[in-house]
């Protein structure tokens, strides 16, 4: 090596450099990748595939969040608290949600009401995750912007109310959660955050989904009537709607046709996202990270939504028929509410209403809301919360 000349060894320095500069790119790809919401998609995600290019957006919200600084374009699954640890609203400012606090996504804070949004109507929706690399989870957690939220206004929490909250789960490409999406009217932000599972890392993922909801599918009874907001959604609905459909109008992927990034297929039921240029690459098994596919999760939000429906259906039947047999050990109902009473030990699914010590709640967890008990009855409970969602007084 002495006798070669110093270009040569000049050259030779380069290479080991690039080599170095590769792994460690890669080693902090693999650690800050991790997942992002794909069905409804969430705002990250819907700028991204807004314009021609992730640098090119359409919309004028996307394009507004671009200039202010918007890296997650590019890796939409890497808004994160390291160790979060639960912490959520202590490590995240008011005003700072969407970005999760980080300074290269501060684009996704910006006030404003037009938003790429999909349409929504009150009841059971699925709410899919794409997990670029899998993880452990304590749970996955979902909130809505209160009735009166005003979208021109930075995002705080305490204009949040959680409406869900998944169980653990080990490591999932994908992970499908079937959300009951309260009454409300206008424009709201459905805030998403998954918790790894401490024995993994503590680290906390946070999404952003922005959600119009139908005029005509919300009760005008349970919603507080909002003029000022509504006439500040009502202009911006069309222009920036994504369809109610995790497939939409997508075509089955075909072998024989070229495919550039970001282009969507539809494959055995599936949703599937090119990452790269790709031609003949199965979607089912080339997907992946840093594969030539990336799995969107299932195209079937319509039949999941209608057999949790089914299901809530059932439990309410089976609920009613467990309160009328065992009368004498419930309370009665009382006031306004046609929700059954809550039987402790009753099988409850997420989403059924019941009523309780002279209030109505939903059931967020189905397992701890069928355990009742001390811990988990609506209302009355030591962690009645981890279970339930006030609805209303029955009063």
């Amino acid at each position: 090596m002495k006798n070669q000349p110093d270009i040569y060894r000049n050259n030779i320095v380069k290479v080991f450099s690039l080599l170095a500069g590769a792994s460690m790119m890669l080693g902090a790809m693999d650690v800050t990748a991790h997942g992002y919401v794909s069905s409804p998609k969430g705002r990250a995600v819907a700028c991204r595939d807004d314009g021609p290019s992730p640098e090119r957006p359409t919309n004028a919200a996307c394009k507004a969040a671009y200039a202010a600084g918007n890296a997650s374009i590019y890796e939409p699954w890497s808004i994160n608290v390291i160790g979060a640890d639960n912490n959520h609203q202590a490590l995240i400012p008011d005003g700072k949600l969407c970005s999760a606090g980080h300074g290269d996504f501060g684009g996704l804070d910006l006030a404003r009401n037009d938003w790429p949004a999909t349409q929504v109507s009150a009841g059971p929706r699925t709410f899919i995750w794409t997990n670029t690399a899998q993880h452990r989870t304590t749970y996955f957690r979902y909130y809505i912007t209160k009735q009166g939220f005003n979208p021109l206004q930075p995002l705080k929490w305490s204009d949040l109310e959680q409406i869900h909250q998944s169980g653990r789960a080990g490591n999932e490409a994908t992970s499908t959660h079937v959300v009951t999406l309260p009454a409300r009217t206008g424009r709201h932000i459905v805030y998403s955050v998954w918790q790894r599972d401490k024995a993994d890392a503590p680290e906390g993922f946070y999404q952003c989904v922005d959600v119009i909801y139908s005029p005509d599918n919300n009760s005008s009874s349970s919603v507080a009537s909002n003029s000022s907001n509504s006439s500040a959604t009502t202009t911006s609905r069309s222009s920036s709607s994504i369809p109610d459909s995790a497939c939409g109008n997508l075509l089955p992927w075909n072998a024989n046709t070229q495919y550039n990034a970001r282009q969507e297929v539809t494959h055995n039921g599936r949703r599937y996202s090119a990452n790269y240029w790709t031609q003949g690459n199965n979607p089912a098994e080339t997907s992946g990270q840093y594969n030539y596919w990336s799995d969107m999760g299932p195209c079937s939000e319509t039949a999941s939504s209608q057999s949790s429906v089914n299901v809530v259906s059932s439990s309410r039947s089976s609920v009613s028929s467990v309160v009328a047999s065992r009368s004498s050990s419930s309370a009665p109902v009382s006031g306004s509410c046609t929700s059954p009473v809550f039987v402790s030990g009753t099988s409850y699914a997420a989403g059924t209403l019941v009523q309780n010590s002279g209030s109505e709640y939903r059931c967020t967890v189905g397992g701890w809301c069928t355990l009742g008990g001390a811990a988990y009855s609506p209302g009355t409970g030591w962690a009645w919360t981890q279970a339930w969602t006030l609805v209303r007084s029955c009063q």
